[in-house]
């Protein structure tokens, strides 16, 4: 497997180089006019049928000199140190046997020999580090920042520039002065465009476009993926990538190509800290995109490697913040070389989880390749080692049209997993809803076997032990009064009768509290009467009921679970509430409802003592659910405790039912 990884590598880091050698010879064009020893000849070309033509070649290179146009003329005009490529750097070049830094200031010039149809051209001035001046014969017609032959004179500007330049039939002469002050290369480091005016506005006009286009995008970007993470702070995937976004929108704003859209947006700002922002957003993006793709793929992104990634940009942070432009561009070179090394091994590690089949790496793998061969283009571009353009910008798209492919795979494939568990849901909905009907059944069968079984015992007391009681006493009256006749003592056997009617007594209670209905015509309540009748016998405490009924005899299935409710109440009222008087109430009026209440008038619950068992109020809820009743424990006014149950009748749907 490792062997297999590092032919991946190594098969897209070649991939990778290919297409930079590409993307930078495609801007060539073999058939274009050179300039050569300082003059470019034009007479071959049509400007009326062509787009622009570049002014590249040989110019006329003074080393450490500002010359303006008129000291080219005269017997003591100015002689070239030589020629200098342009686009290029002028370090390294000899002037009086030295070789220039990059810092400091020159002067190019090249002689135009005109073309057909050019009558209404304009040029177009790039990249020129940092500030320069140009003459179109004596005519200043651009002036980009302030020439100076120290740092402290130069005020830098790094923008495009155009402008019109009128030519004729005769050759034109292009005096261009350069000085550096603030940027590891000092010169001309993109084409001098040469164009009919309106082709040129139209195109500069439609790079600005795109530039606008791009931070925009990436601003609503930054800001979605940072919007997004508030909703799920547990995936910083979206904060790592909206960071990112937001980088690289800070970075279009004020890189040394574009630095026009912070003017534009925020006004005057110093050059200095425009060229310092864009390589501070570069440094913190690295740890940024890496974190964002280690936070993707874990297993595949060394945590390792993501410490190596802070640790490098924050040692480049300090410079970039405290050190001179020229300085902190100075080693940059050191970054770029760092950030190509991560690059590659970036890319082994996506093609990794693309074997792994993680979610959305192919998508992944190929917008990072794309970001990834335009960040080394923009680096070996910026190091002058290739020639090209800058196209960042053009690879972030890429990049988040790829990265909301894999969002939007994952989005979908989430969906469905969501569908599939709702759909799961439901079904064990449906099957724990017939199991919680199913269990209800249950419940009251067991409550109906159980109040069945009540019925059977109470039947067995009355019917059975309470009449051979009852007879055992009558016999025993009859042997007494046959014995007192006879003149015989009977005062045992009298304790024995006395005995044997309390024991009948007492087994026909205990009959009626097994099942109170069984011989109540009337419904519940004489048994309710009853109830707190013996109840309020036994405890002592005077005990009241009250019935308001809407029908004669009342047949609800629910009676039997009131009177458990009642029972339970006022035994627990009178074990714990320490009352004088209870009330019972029992309202069916409305013939829709049966309400019944038990007001005591004892201490309350906050000073009663809790029971050690706690099941009655669990059981008196139960019973209410068994017959969809509503049970309440309230505190009275003025004191007390008030227990209410309220259950449905169905007294009138039934008489329709039977009338219809």
């Amino acid at each position: 497997m490792p062997s297999r990884a590092v032919n991946f590598g190594a098969d897209i880091v070649l991939l990778l180089f290919i297409a930079v050698l590409l993307l930078s010879g495609c801007f060539r064009d073999r058939d274009a006019p050179v300039a050569q020893r300082g003059v470019i000849d034009l007479s071959s070309v049509d400007m009326n049928h062509v787009a622009s033509v570049r002014l590249d070649g040989e110019w006329e290179f003074y080393g450490n000199q500002l010359l303006a146009p008129q000291d080219f003329h005269g017997t003591r005009a100015a002689a070239p140190d030589g020629y200098a490529a342009i686009p290029g750097s002028w370090r390294g070049y000899n002037v009086n046997a030295k070789k220039l830094g990059g810092a400091g200031y020159v002067t190019y010039r090249l002689r135009i020999m005109p073309g057909k149809g050019g009558q209404d051209l304009a040029v177009h001035v790039g990249l020129v580090n940092s500030a320069y001046r140009l003459w179109a014969d004596t005519k200043l017609i651009i002036e980009n920042g302030e020439i100076g032959r120290t740092s402290a004179e130069e005020v830098p500007i790094q923008s495009f520039r155009q402008a019109r330049l009128p030519i004729t039939d005769r050759p034109v002469d292009l005096v261009l002065q350069v000085s550096n002050f603030h940027d590891r290369e000092g010169g001309v480091l993109s084409s001098l465009e040469l164009g009919a005016a309106d082709k040129l506005e139209a195109d500069l006009f439609a790079r600005r476009s795109l530039t606008l286009i791009s931070i925009g995008s990436l601003m609503v970007m930054g800001i979605y993926h940072v919007f997004l993470y508030t909703f799920r702070t547990r995936n910083i995937a979206p904060l790592y990538f909206g960071v990112y976004c937001l980088l690289w929108m800070i970075f279009s704003l004020t890189n040394n190509a574009n630095g026009w859209p912070v003017r534009m947006f925020i006004g005057s700002i110093p050059a200095w800290l425009v060229n310092r922002v864009d390589l501070i957003c570069v440094v913190i993006s690295v740890p940024v995109i890496y974190s964002f793709l280690r936070t993707l793929y874990p297993d595949e992104f060394s945590f390792g490697l993501q410490k190596v990634t802070l640790a490098v940009a924050a040692a480049f942070l300090v410079p970039g913040l405290f050190a001179s432009t020229l300085t902190f561009t100075s080693i940059i070179t050191f970054f770029y070389v760092f950030c190509m090394l991560l690059i590659c091994s970036m890319l082994v590690m996506l093609g990794r989880a693309i074997r792994a089949k993680r979610e959305g790496a192919p998508y992944i793998l190929l917008g990072f390749a794309v970001l990834g061969i335009v960040s080394v283009n923009d680096m070996l571009y910026d190091l002058q080692m290739i020639r090209s353009v800058y196209l960042m910008e053009a690879g972030m798209l890429a990049f988040i049209l790829f990265q909301a492919c894999a969002l939007s795979v994952r989005f979908s494939r989430t969906f469905s997993a969501v569908e599939r568990l709702s759909g799961e849901l439901t079904d064990k909905n449906l099957v724990l809803e017939r199991e919680i009907v199913e269990r209800a059944r249950l419940e009251r069968e067991i409550v109906n076997t159980s109040e069945d079984e009540r019925r059977r015992i109470s039947r067995e007391l009355h019917d059975g032990l309470c009449q051979k009681l009852t007879a055992a006493r009558l016999h025993f009256s009859v042997v007494m009064r046959k014995l007192a006749g006879e003149g015989k003592q009977t005062g045992e056997l009298a304790s024995v009768s006395t005995l044997l009617e309390e024991s009948v007594n007492q087994a026909y209670d205990l009959s009626r509290g097994l099942w109170p209905v069984e011989y109540d015509p009337h419904g519940i309540s004489p048994s309710l009467e009853e109830l707190t009748r013996r109840l309020s016998e036994s405890s002592g405490v005077t005990i009241e009921f009250s019935q308001k009924r809407g029908c004669e005899n009342c047949s609800n299935g629910a009676l039997i679970q009131l009177y458990r409710i009642a029972q339970e109440a006022i035994t627990n009222a009178v074990k714990h509430a320490r009352p004088k008087k209870i009330s019972v109430g029992l309202t069916c009026a409305e013939r829709s409802r049966i309400v019944m209440t038990v007001l005591d008038d004892g201490i309350g619950r906050n000073v009663a003592s809790p029971s050690t068992g706690g099941l009655g109020i669990s059981i008196m809820n139960h019973r209410a659910r068994m017959i969809n009743g509503r049970l309440s424990i309230t505190d009275a006014e003025g004191g007390g405790t008030v227990v209410t149950c309220d259950v449905p009748c169905d007294v009138e749907s039934t008489e329709q039912k039977a009338a219809s």
